[in-house]
């Protein structure tokens, strides 16, 4: 009969699986992509490498899974904006801005995912795994701004579709102008209340 101590332990792997993701994050922020190994991962994350390799084996399967990560911490902090009790055309302005680098966390992920973004141009899985998440995102935006409309915040005769993707290019080509330091926070809060005053209803 085994013993209560004796019950084999029960793994995490979700939680294996975002340690290692977190682990590479850390990696591309610090040192680069270039520096992404199975050696690095595992010395960061403080595993062995037979644990790593028991999830990813080789360095392209990190990288998917890390940028995997990184769409999960990007939505997970949208549907935070998204749950809260605000006017429409406000929802949609905090939507904007949780994309963007404004504080040290939101400069991180930036920072991580512009890395991304570079070596997504050369490498088709990474590609196909970053356009996953655009058309949800201007889903969502095009639905925050179809609530504006309807609650009389912005003008009627806008097509929501459009004004969706203009914003997400809006919130992507200020990215890494903003991690340079040539806008600061408060400029890119002010850029983008100029521009939404211009779609306001009358």
């Amino acid at each position: 009969m085994r013993k209560r101590w004796d019950m084999p332990k029960i793994v995490d792997h979700d939680a294996r699986r975002r340690h290692i993701a977190e682990a590479v994050h850390r990696i591309i922020h610090d040192k680069g992509m270039q520096n992404v190994s199975l050696r690095e991962v595992a010395a960061e994350a403080e595993m062995s490498m037979g644990a790593v390799q028991y999830y990813v084996t080789t360095k392209d399967q990190m990288l998917l899974l890390a940028l995997e990560h990184i769409g999960i911490w990007i939505g997970n902090r949208v549907a935070a904006v998204a749950a809260r009790r605000s006017t429409p055309l406000d929802l949609l302005r905090d939507t904007v801005l949780e994309l963007l680098p404004l504080d040290d966390e939101r400069s991180y992920l930036n920072r991580v995912g512009l890395a991304f973004q570079a070596s997504s141009v050369v490498d088709d899985d990474q590609a196909a795994a970053m356009r996953l998440g655009v058309p949800l995102l201007l889903s969502l935006f095009a639905e925050q701004i179809r609530d504006a409309q309807a609650a009389g915040q912005l003008a009627a005769h806008l097509d929501a579709d459009k004004e969706a993707s203009i914003l997400y290019a809006f919130a992507q080509g200020v990215v890494n102008a903003t991690l340079v330091g040539h806008y600061t926070p408060e400029e890119v809060a002010a850029l983008l209340d100029y521009h939404l005053a211009r779609l306001r209803a009358g």
